[in-house]
């Protein structure tokens, strides 16, 4: 891959919020949009000529950073689109990406298929491409832009970081960076600049990208449906979102699981659960073992809460939960069952209906998952 010797800028330590929503706010000021109005929609309990102020030492918390930061990316993206005479990209497009991606059972995937959403919504979105030389992996993101100003440096920055974070967020490990590059000159300040993207940027590329070792294409999705929703209350306007999962093995073994049999795709061996979290098949039954666990008791864990999901949910026959979860046969599945919660799928699930009733949110008696 070509490399870029331009100047790189140095992420500067994490500057207060303030700093960066000031600078925002400028930027957005300065395209001619009501900065008054951006404070009101991200309900803040500070006006705008106070935190424009130079001399301004108040705080702000994470959340009202994050909704300042979207209300000001989505204004200076929509002045950027109208430069270039289309409709911006809005919220609802981004979160049915990420509603896309989450079924995916790799990082590779999870790319191609943002790709491919991605070229469905062009030019209003980047073409992304991914290329693999090596041991390296680079995915590009061309904007077509006739206009390289602030508003489109501001919205295509923003892109970069969201796909990082998304991308590190869905493996549960901070996805570490070769390289950000962008095709702009540096036209916010260093501070700032590292708040939005907290890696070294190389100013003047010949295109945006990111830089990662191409190892991490191969890193299983580990999270779920329900992670996302929490997630997309504030991504990809908060960064302080940690990507990583703080999580032992033995949780991360269980989501790849969990995620294998919601998607139908079988159980993984212990050999490929290995090569997926880049050890050997030794060292991942001694460390389940060291927390008290084995890959057979997280299977049938993880069995047990898509059956119990199923069976809760209602409308499917025991044969096809039996499917669901797994096995060949109803019978199989039924002793299995019992073996996990002391009772067959029928009574289990009576038991479940007057457990609720009685107390909301208690499992039944029994339940180990």
């Amino acid at each position: 891959m070509p490399q870029v010797s331009k100047r790189i800028s140095k992420p500067a330590r994490r500057a207060p919020s303030a700093a960066t929503a000031s600078e925002l706010l400028l930027r957005v000021r300065d395209v001619g949009r009501d900065v008054e109005a951006i404070v009101r929609r991200a309900g803040l309990a500070h006006s705008a000529a106070g935190l424009l102020e130079p001399d301004w030492n108040g705080a702000l918390t994470r959340d009202e950073f994050a909704r300042l930061y979207a209300e000001c990316t989505w204004a200076l993206d929509e002045h950027a689109s109208a430069q270039e005479g289309r409709a911006p990209l809005t919220k609802p497009e981004f979160d049915m990406l990420c509603y896309c991606v989450i079924t995916c059972v790799t990082l590779r995937a999870a790319i191609d298929r943002t790709a491919t959403f991605s070229a469905m919504l062009m030019p209003r979105t980047a073409k992304l491409e991914l290329i693999v030389e090596g041991d390296v992996a680079e995915l590009r993101m061309a904007t077509v832009r006739k206009h390289r100003n602030i508003s489109a440096f501001v919205s295509d920055l923003t892109g970069l970081s969201s796909h990082h974070r998304l991308f590190g967020w869905l493996i549960g490990e901070d996805l570490p960076l070769l390289e950000v590059a962008v095709r702009y000159p540096a036209l916010l300040s260093d501070e700032t600049a590292s708040r939005l993207m907290p890696h070294p940027l190389t100013y003047r590329a010949a295109e945006n990208a990111l830089r990662f070792p191409a190892r991490y294409l191969d890193r299983p999705v580990v999270r779920t449906p329900a992670e996302l929703e929490r997630l997309l209350e504030r991504f990809p306007f908060d960064p302080e979102e940690p990507q990583s999962k703080l999580t032992s093995l033995s949780e991360r073994v269980r989501l790849v699981i969990g995620a294998a049999l919601a998607q139908g795709a079988g159980l993984p061996t212990g050999a490929r659960l290995a090569a997926q979290f880049s050890i050997s098949r030794a060292t991942l039954t001694r460390r389940l073992q060291e927390e008290g666990t084995s890959l057979g008791q997280l299977k049938d864990a993880s069995r047990c809460e898509l059956a119990e999901h199923l069976l809760r949910r209602g409308g499917l026959p025991v044969a096809e939960v039996a499917a669901l979860a797994g096995y060949s046969d109803s019978t199989t599945f039924s002793r299995a069952f019992k073996a996990w919660t002391g009772a067959t799928p029928g009574r289990w699930l009576k038991a479940s209906i007057t457990a609720a009733g009685a107390t909301a949110g208690t499992p039944p008696p029994g339940s180990p998952c």
